[in-house]
Order: C-alpha cells, then structure tokens, then sequence
C-alpha cells in the first residue's frame, strides 16, 4: 500500500504497509492474527491489534488503542491515541502515549511522553521521560530527565540529569545526576543525588547523600544524612547527619549524631547524642545531648544546654550550661549557671553566672562571677565575685570579691581580697 488508505476489519496472516494508512472498519479497530511489517509514515485509524508490530523505517501513528507482544520503531517515532498495552516496546526516537501505557520493559533511545499513567516492568530512555498520571514502574532508566505529575512507585530510579515528582514518591534506592524533586512525601530507603535535593517532607530510612543541596519543606524522617554543601530541614528524626558547610532546621530536631564543618542553626529545640562542628552553632531552643558536644568556634542556646561533654573553642551562650562530665570553654556566658564535674575557663577568658563542679580551672587573667567547687583553681591576673571551696588555690594579681572554704587556702600575697577570706564548717548550697 503506497500513501493510500485502506479499510480492513481482520487480517489472518501478516499485514504490510508501505508509506500508507489502514483504517478500521469497525469499532474494534483492525485486527491482524499474524505480525505487522511497516515501512516508511504508517498510519492506524481505529486502534490496532497485532502479534508483532515492526517498523524497519519511519514513525507510526495509532489513532486509537495499540495491543500487541512486541513493538518495535526503528528510525522513527511512536504515536498512540489511545491506551498501549504491549509485552515489549522499543523504539529508536520518540514514544507519545494518550492513554495508558502498560508494558513489561520499554526502551526508548529519545524520549516518552505519557499523557496519562503507566505501569511497567522496566522503563530505559535515552533522554526524557515525562508522565502525566501515575507512574508504576519497578526500574526507571533516564540519561537525562524523568518527570511523574502523579504518583512514582519504583523498586529503582536512575536518572542522568533532574528527576521531579509532582506526588508521593515510593522507591528502593534513587540515583539522580543532578536534581531531585519531590512535590509530596517521599518514601524512599536510598537516595543519591549529585547536585540538590528538594523534599516535602517524608522518610528515607536508609542514606541520603547529595553533593551540593539538601532542602526539606517539611518534617523529615531520616537514617543517614550526608551533604557536601548546605542542609535545609524544617525539623525531623533519625540517626547521623553529616554536612561540609552549614545545616538549619526550622523545627525541632532529633538525632544520634551531627558532624558539620561549618555552621549549626537550629530554630526550635534539639535532642541527640553528640554535635561536632567546626565553626558555629545556635539553637533558639533546648539543646540536649546523651554525649559530647565539641564546637570550635561558638555556641549560642537560647534554652537549657546539656550534654555528658562540653568543649567550645571560644563562647558558650546558655540560658543554663549542665555537663555531667566536663565543660572547657573560653567564654561561659550563662544566666543561671553551669555546673559541671570539671569547669575550665580559657586564658583571657570570662565567665557570666555562677560556676559550680567538683574541679574549677579559671585560668590566665580571665574574669568570673561566683564559683561553687570542691577544689578550686584560679591562675595569676584573674578577677573573680564570691568563692566557695572546699581546697582553694589563688595564683598572683588576682582580684577576688570573697572565699569561703572549708579545708585550705592557698594564695599568693599580692592577692587583693575585698572581703577577708574565711573559713567555715559548711558552705552555703550552690545554686544549681
């Protein structure tokens, strides 16, 4: 059939067409019992059902339904109307799907566009996919994007480039190029993304690990995070989160560990087991830690601090300071307190707030207020309120409002005491 159009109901055996169109004579569509052989433009007017349909050279078009075991378009595009049901689908250059599109594995060297849902086994194109609807599909292979309106339900995603997904997003492990976006929540175990991800909200129970952005609009539940860059969270739960350069979180917070090069914000409060970070952080609510918290630079905590370590390279800024171990910082800047085992204030350091522990270190011509200890240190050139200890030792030029003690005093002479030092039976209870 050369550029003419033919009208057929049931074809027995095989069906050829050349540069030509068959139109159905009923409502069925045209029917062929054997395989369809296509060369050049083929056009299919009211759906079409086949064994095989084979298209060595140019593209087909189905203006209605496609069923068939195997398709394949070689050097040309695929066009269906209506609903493809197919076992296997190849086609070199581009697949357009008006209605579902059910298949066991589809592979397409351009581009799919699905207008309505797919459900497949596997689905591989070279370039795009873009599905309206629902997706449904146990393997995704894009080289450069993939995009689902509707729901994703995947055991695997693979995606070159950028992967969107306009509602709930359910898969095994996600492996995007460049940027992942979910719309709704997510339910993923493994996610690796090398530029950004966004989320609205969700869980990835195992890994998430992006090289550049990591962005969540909603709470997030998590296992592992890992992200070279930046971590945007608006609150969440889970195990480790590791980040190059700054992490925030506008909500409140719950985790085993937290190591971050940069900088900490956190806008509501946060519980875990340990933080280490390099430069600064700030918790605008309670921070309560099982184990240590070690910061190089500063930290700021509008509520309660706690944790069984505390070892700041330059400022503590607390409502409260408490450490069932250890608290060693430069500046302790505290409105009710700190209270620790052991207290040490750095070299030209300042305490603000009552220090109270077993062992309290002032060192080097630093300034503090009141201290509560069982043995107390305080080296040469410092100034200090009211004392409390049980052993007492004061290095020169120090500048001391008053001692009480209960055991010893050591001080040098050139001491100055505004009170005369006194020794007691029992001191007065610490604050804390």
């Amino acid at each position: 059939m050369n550029r003419r159009t033919a009208r057929l109901d049931t074809v027995q055996g095989d069906l050829v067409v050349e540069d030509g169109a068959v139109e159905a004579m009923g409502p069925g569509g045209v029917k062929v019992e054997g395989a369809v052989h296509c060369r050049g433009y083929a056009e299919f007017i009211g759906g079409l059902t086949a064994r095989r349909v084979v298209s060595v050279k140019g593209d087909v078009r189905v203006r209605g339904s496609l069923n068939a075991e195997y398709v394949e378009v070689k050097r040309g595009d695929l066009e269906v109307d209506g609903d493809t049901d197919a076992k296997t689908i190849q086609v070199s250059r581009k697949l357009v799907a008006s209605g579902n599109l059910v298949s066991e594995n589809v592979d397409v060297g351009g581009s799919i566009e699905a207008h309505r849902d797919v459900r497949a086994h596997k689905v591989h194109v070279g370039g795009s996919l873009r599905v309206a609807g629902d997706a449904d599909i146990d393997d995704i292979d894009a080289g450069g994007s993939a995009e689902v309106e509707g729901r994703t339900k995947a055991n695997t995603i693979d995606v070159g480039g950028t992967f969107r997904g306009g509602g709930p997003v359910e898969a095994e492990d996600v492996d995007v190029g460049g940027t992942f976006k979910a719309e709704d929540v997510v339910s993923i175990r493994d996610l690796d993304v090398g530029g950004t991800i966004h989320l609205s909200g969700g869980a990835v129970e195992g890994t998430i690990d992006v090289g550049g952005t990591l962005k969540s609009d909603e709470p997030l539940e998590f296992g592992y995070i890992d992200v070279g860059g930046t971590a945007k969270l608006t609150g969440g739960k889970g195990r480790s989160i590791q980040v190059g350069g700054t992490l925030g979180s506008e909500g409140d917070l719950q985790f085993d560990r937290i190591e971050v090069g940069g900088t900490v914000k956190i806008k509501g409060n946060a519980r875990g087991r340990e933080i280490d970070v390099g430069g600064t952080l700030r918790s605008e609510g309670a921070l309560v830690l099982e184990g240590r918290l070690r910061v190089g630079g500063r930290v700021s905590v509008s509520r309660e601090l706690e944790a069984g370590e505390i070892h700041v390279g330059g400022k503590v800024e607390a409502y409260s300071a408490v450490a069932r171990k250890f608290i060693e910082t430069t500046d302790l800047i505290t409105t009710r307190g700190a209270k620790a085992v052991r207290i040490e204030i750095g070299k030209h350091g300042e305490a603000e707030g009552p220090l109270v522990g077993q062992v309290i270190i002032v060192k080097d011509r630093s300034r503090v207020e009141d201290i509560h200890g069982d043995e107390v240190q305080i080296r040469s050139g410092c100034r200090a309120g009211a004392v409390y200890g049980r052993r007492v030792r004061i290095e020169g030029g120090c500048d001391v409002d008053s001692v009480q003690f209960t055991e010893s005093l050591r001080a040098d002479p050139s001491t100055r005491f505004r009170v005369a030092p006194q020794k007691t039976e029992k001191l007065p209870d610490p604050p804390l």
